[in-house]
């Protein structure tokens, strides 16, 4: 059981690290450079659907675990 637990964070954690490498890379290859609108938005709305989905998997990974 507490092998399962240490997995399912590192199937959290992986992802989240490969998609903060990823912002990472496209904010210093100039994406945001531009100052156009449209793409802080786009930026701001991408950030906010990634933070949402690590909330919900963490809360079902929670939930399962105290069950």
């Amino acid at each position: 059981m507490k092998i399962t637990k240490r997995l399912g964070f590192l199937l959290i954690l992986i992802p989240l690290g490969l998609f903060i490498r990823y912002l990472d890379l496209q904010v210093f290859d100039g994406f945001l450079a531009d100052n156009q609108t449209k793409d802080h938005f786009k930026f701001i709305g991408v950030l906010v659907v990634v933070v949402a989905v690590l909330l919900s998997a963490i809360l079902y990974f929670d939930k399962k675990t105290n069950s």
